[in-house]
């Protein structure tokens, strides 16, 4: 992978001289016995700080990503600076400090492939000074990542950022546990991979915007059952562990691992389906535990309120019968309540946390009277339910549909708990614009906030091509991505996280 770094000094009377590497600092004296290296870090070290407004500046690549690098520099007094960086075709970003100091750092990502950076440094004030510049070329992300198509892009209709998602593929050649982000110019602007033997791929990817950290669960291999191995790792931008889950000697979907969904709370501790074998029977029990410990802090449990099925004569030919399939848990831990969506009972639960008890049921057969005339009022096997408008009035999901339907969709509901009543406010299913799918299992629904909604939809079949795309609240497709599909195999999508980055962008 072909790495390197172009600086140009610039001094203050407009007088020049090139090299390979170097940097703009003002103002100083230059003598023929000045160069800079060509190295992989760039710095000013012989600058003399009692004449600089700079000194010290570095630009380090992180070989972690290095569609990213990192900033360093020393002022002589205390200033409050910002940082901007761009290409020739890419408009970049804007980072800045908060406060005063003299020795600055700053993490510059959200970079795309193999462009020349120009980084320029200003004090942040009324009127901002220019105190240095200098240049970063960016790398390129992993080779065996696929292509991917960018079909449609309504820019001034587009909510603006980044899409958070983890792959997975239809063969297992192709499955590696690296988790992505894209603009919505379709370009790859940050990636993480992670290769312990028992990680076989990721499996639920989120973004915390409080902590800017990104918690990611891990599908552990079966082989790691017999290891003490973490189940969930989170991590910081630059690519560092500022967390991992305790080791336990199972692997994803066995016996007391989680399943489907993984959350940090914002009290720090983790949610999640935890995976329960009885008898032939598989369900699932929502825990709530100390992230440090695993210890048990709430739970609940199907079977004190539904009668477990009896199996023993299941004829499908499977082992086990999978009863509720948990898929989605949204907990607020302050308000004492907690939302669990089961897929196979097509019905999504809101939980009071202190008895237990099932406050309602929304679906089919749950206990909400449907208000309209949709000849499909109820979601069937849906995924990713979001919780929305005042006091959680409002539930998007991504109702994947039965086969007998035969088609998914987007719906989204406004709930009166005063006289249990349902109203579907939006619903699509893209067939009259030629973009009509259908996913058994998979898919996620989230509302952005510009109004419009933005849909993961992945295959595990051949027969469809997996994408993301979001659409307004009038139905119109405004940005839409295709991954990379061959005769043999496809790249598929659990769900994606789409977020504003901390970041500001340049116009």
């Amino acid at each position: 992978m072909s790495r390197f770094f172009t600086i140009t000094l610039i001094f203050l009377a407009f007088s020049c001289i090139s090299c390979e590497n170097g940097n703009y600092v003002p103002p100083k004296e230059i003598s023929d016995a000045d160069e800079i290296s060509d190295s992989d870090e760039v710095s000013d070290d012989d600058s003399d700080p009692g004449t600089e407004l700079i000194y010290d500046l570095k630009v380090d690549e992180n070989k972690e990503n290095v569609l990213s690098c990192r900033l360093t520099f020393s002022t002589t007094e205390q200033r409050k600076t910002f940082v901007k960086y761009y290409s020739g075709t890419h408009k970049g970003y804007k980072i800045s400090e908060k406060t005063a100091k003299n020795e600055h750092y700053f993490f510059l990502w959200g970079m795309r492939e193999n462009l020349d950076y120009t980084i320029e440094i200003y004090s942040d004030e009324e009127e901002p000074e220019l105190l240095a510049t200098a240049e970063f070329h960016s790398g390129f992300a992993p080779d065996y990542l696929p292509a991917m198509y960018l079909t449609e892009h309504v820019a001034e209709k587009t909510s603006e950022g980044f899409v958070l998602f983890q792959y997975a593929a239809t063969t297992f050649e192709h499955i590696f546990p690296v988790a992505v982000m894209i603009d919505t110019d379709g370009y790859i602007v940050w990636y993480y991979e992670y290769d312990p033997w028992y990680a076989s791929s990721f499996g639920d990817v989120t973004w915390d915007p409080e902590k800017q950290t990104i918690l990611i669960a891990l599908t552990k291999d079966s082989s790691a059952a017999d290891s003490l191995a973490e189940e969930a790792i989170e991590i910081d931008l630059e690519g560092n562990i500022v967390w991992e889950a305790p080791g336990i000697m199972s692997y994803y979907y066995g016996p007391g691992s989680w399943n489907h969904a993984y959350y940090m709370m914002k009290d720090g501790s983790v949610t999640f389906p935890r995976v329960l074998y009885d008898g032939c029977v598989l369900t699932d029990r929502i825990v709530n535990l100390d992230a440090g410990t695993y210890d048990e802090l709430w739970s609940w449990d199907y079977r004190d309120y539904f009668e477990k099925p009896d199996c023993s004569t299941n004829q499908s030919g499977n082992v086990w019968l999978d009863w509720t399939h948990t898929n989605s848990v949204s907990m607020f831990k302050e308000d004492g309540i907690v939302y669990v969506n089961s897929r196979n009972f097509s019905t999504f639960f809101k939980i009071d946390m202190s008895t237990g008890a099932i406050i309602w049921r929304l679906g089919k057969d749950g206990d909400f009277t449907f208000i309209g005339n949709s000849e499909n009022p109820w979601f069937e096997l849906a995924h990713e339910p979001e919780i929305n408008g005042v006091n959680g009035n409002k539930v998007i999901f991504f109702d994947n549909g039965t086969m007998e339907r035969g088609f998914s969709r987007i719906v989204e509901y406004s709930i009166d708990e005063t006289n249990m009543t349902a109203e579907m406010i939006f619903e699509f299913d893209g067939r009259d614009l030629g973009k009509g799918w259908w996913s058994e299992y998979w898919g996620d629904a989230d509302r952005m906030p510009n109004d419009n909604i933005f849909v993961t939809a992945g295959f595990y079949d051949m027969q469809q091509t997996s994408r993301f795309f979001e659409v307004t609240h009038e139905g119109e497709v405004v940005w839409e991505l295709f991954m990379e599909k061959t005769d043999d195999w496809q790249i598929s999508l659990y769900k994606a996280d789409k977020f504003v980055p901390p970041l500001e962008f340049i116009k």
